[in-house]
């Protein structure tokens, strides 16, 4: 009897163990599903983004392209005028000379050997000059040749552009169409979280490197463009983060934030946070918070275009300086936040 009891016991004990495990991983399962949602909604937009990617690399291809050509186009117009300089020089000369008077040469020597002399001087004066009026003769070539390449990557330049701004504002398009959609599925997650908090005192849901939050919330596309030319000579120091104008942007960490305008960045923010990283937002089409402390998750601002930017692809540009020092390339620390 007492075996019978201790059995059913047991087994009270063994169903009711599966059953909070069950609690614990249907409140688990709902979180992931949650969260896969949100990345199945985040690689439908991704894959919109691969043609933007493509238009983007091959313009930003193409302008070093043109940089290196206006390069070599300059020193080639350098070369260019040494050469027609040192022919001018020579043809003053003979101008003042009154050409070779090879019967004077002759006449003047003091005897046969210095007549060979002269006369293979004057042959070597007469070779000099034909060398560099082929040397003018090639580099006048060599200039027209690159003035035509020249013209040809302008023209794939602004048909380049063009197939970028199509592409910018499909996409554009699909994340406003993603957007609501998106932030239905950020509440239900946040909820979910929240419960899951509550009954177990932590959470299951992905977090970024040292609690980072991703900085835009809402549907996004970007890619990998450190080091891309940009004008005047510099290169990207971010990452790119493509979202419908007016998507919020929020603080990655607890700390405070200065905003400021200036020419390329438009309206912008410098976030410093309590770990001593500096975050940097850019275009923002309008700000949440100017200055003072945020948390976490805080909406600081807004996706826009202002600054240098294209109204026609608004996006945040997104610099990470880990303890305030150059900018590191954001890109694996954002893969890491989703």
């Amino acid at each position: 009897m007492r075996s019978r009891r201790m059995r059913i016991l047991l087994g009270l004990t063994l169903i009711l163990s599966l059953a909070l495990s069950s609690a614990a991983f249907a409140a688990q399962s709902e979180v992931q599903k949650l969260q896969a949602q949100i990345k199945d909604l985040q690689n439908q937009v991704e894959r919109a983004g691969n043609a933007y990617s493509e238009a983007y690399w091959a313009l930003d291809q193409t302008r070093a392209e043109l940089a290196t050509v206006d390069k070599e186009i300059e020193v080639t117009q350098a070369e260019l005028a040494e050469a027609n300089g040192r022919l001018s020089e020579r043809a003053a000369e003979m101008y003042r000379a009154g050409g070779a008077d090879y019967l004077g040469i002759l006449l003047s020597s003091d005897d046969f050997d210095d007549m060979l002399l002269r006369l293979e001087y004057v042959q070597r004066v007469g070779r000099q000059d034909a060398d560099t009026i082929a040397e003018v003769e090639r580099l006048q070539a060599e200039l027209q040749e690159r003035r035509a390449q020249l013209d040809a990557l302008k023209e794939e330049q602004a048909n380049e552009a063009a197939t970028l701004k199509k592409e910018a504002e499909r996409i554009e398009s699909q994340l406003k169409a993603q957007q609501a959609k998106y932030t239905e599925l950020k509440k239900k997650l946040d909820a979910a979280i929240a419960a899951e908090k509550a009954k177990t005192g932590t959470t299951t849901a992905k977090v970024g490197p040292n609690g980072m939050v991703f900085p835009v919330a809402g549907a996004n596309y970007y890619n990998d463009t450190w080091g891309a030319a940009r004008s005047g000579g510099r290169t990207h120091k971010g990452t790119d983060i493509m979202a419908a104008r007016g998507t919020p942007c929020v603080a990655v960490l607890s700390g405070t934030v200065r905003s400021k305008s200036n020419a390329l960045g438009g309206k912008t923010i410098w976030l410093t946070a309590d770990n001593g990283w500096a975050f940097y937002y850019a275009h923002l089409d309008s700000y949440a918070v100017t200055s003072g402390r945020v948390r976490a998750g805080q909406v600081i601002g807004y996706v826009g275009s202002t600054g240098n930017a294209s109204a026609s692809a608004p996006h945040l540009h997104f610099e990470i300086h880990p303890n305030g020092g150059a900018a590191v390339n954001p890109y694996p620390y954002l893969r890491q936040m989703q």
